[in-house]
């Protein structure tokens, strides 16, 4: 049996308490206006412009890497973007919370692995598996936007190492639609850094075969803490639920590129 390496979830959520603001966001209003349009929930935010859903997580062309062939890496990359898919886009896995349709995509000894830590009451620590909308959540109906980049290259034991990159902006229903004056209010980003490790080797058994989690990374931006902090999503709808006041070292803009560093920051 191959040798897994640790999972490193590192599931940081930010939340400001100022509202935040992008040129072209609609500002003093009149009392009861609604400027966010439910059809088109991104307008005035950078995520406006990516891809809806899984059109946003685009494959690189495939390329021989050390001794996998074009097709190996091909195949390798194509069951990442199934993985991302399935985990942050599903609408039945975001809903229920259900992990069998991502376990479904990993190697036996890998879901062998994680299905220990899938207990209930255990959410609060498997976020890195699965999105979960918070109980009475939930999503409008314009699919999420997604942005981001995958690599592939071998990792230091001579492993296929496809390494992911993306941000996933989400639009949630409030409540109270018209009350809703600004995006923000209901959109929250989840950006993910998470190496997956391919094995198509003959060298080790069955069960080591496919889909294995590297590195994970991740940060949760603008969303509700006290939803956050047992496991799952939601939007603020404009309520301030920060605990401790953290300070913002970088613009609201820049949460939605996944260019810059994975933010470290937490005021949850």
């Amino acid at each position: 049996m191959i040798a897994f390496k640790l999972f490193l979830p590192s599931l940081l959520p930010h939340h400001d308490s100022p509202k935040v603001t992008f040129p072209g966001t609609p500002t003093g209003l009149p009392k009861g206006f609604a400027p966010v349009d439910p059809e088109h929930p991104f307008r005035g935010t950078p995520a406006n412009l990516w891809p809806q859903g899984a059109d946003g997580v685009q494959l690189p062309a495939a390329e021989a890497v050390g001794r996998y062939s074009a097709d190996q890496v091909a195949a390798a990359e194509a069951r990442a973007k199934q993985l991302i898919t399935v985990a942050r886009l599903d609408q039945h896995v975001l809903e229920t919370g259900d992990p069998e349709p991502v376990l479904a995509l990993l190697s036996q000894g890998t879901v062998d692995t994680i299905r220990p830590q899938l207990t209930p009451g255990n959410a609060s620590r498997t976020p890195w598996l699965t999105t979960k909308l918070a109980a009475g959540n939930k999503l409008l109906p314009t699919p999420p936007r997604v942005d981001g980049s995958m690599s592939a290259e071998l990792d230091d034991k001579g492993a296929l190492s496809i390494k992911t990159n993306y941000i996933v902006a989400y639009a949630f229903q409030a409540p109270d639609q018209t009350a809703i004056t600004d995006p923000m209010d209901i959109i929250v980003l989840v950006r993910e850094q998470v190496e997956y490790i391919w094995i198509d080797d003959p060298r080790y058994d069955q069960p080591s075969q496919g889909m294995h989690f590297g590195k994970i990374q991740g940060h949760t931006y603008n969303a509700d803490c006290d939803w956050f902090n047992k496991g799952y999503l939601a939007a603020t709808y404009g309520r301030t639920t920060s605990h401790g006041g953290a300070t913002q070292p970088r613009s609201p803009s820049q949460y939605f590129d996944p260019t810059i560093p994975l933010p470290t920051e937490s005021n949850c």
